[in-house]
């Protein structure tokens, strides 16, 4: 699920991803977002959101695209 903040109000809704968005754009969004500051991943918290980390990079690259990062790197 991708995070929308409106610029206007900002409130925070949450997105689900579809079968044809865009993987690479999501997985930029995703890279995008592991440098999120303090006060935006304390405010999803206050809103009951997880922002995923680097640690979840496998897990969204293996939902997102079919295959494990391990199998790119040949491992």
């Amino acid at each position: 699920m991708l995070i929308h903040e409106c610029t206007e109000c900002e409130s925070l809704s949450i997105n689900r991803i579809a079968a044809d968005d865009n993987s690479d754009s999501i997985m930029d969004v995703f890279n995008e977002s592991l440098f999120n500051g303090h006060q935006m991943r304390t405010k999803c918290e206050q809103h009951g959101i997880l922002i995923l980390d680097a640690a979840y990079k496998e897990i969204v690259v293996t939902q997102l695209c079919g295959y494990s990062v391990a199998i790119l790197r040949g491992i």
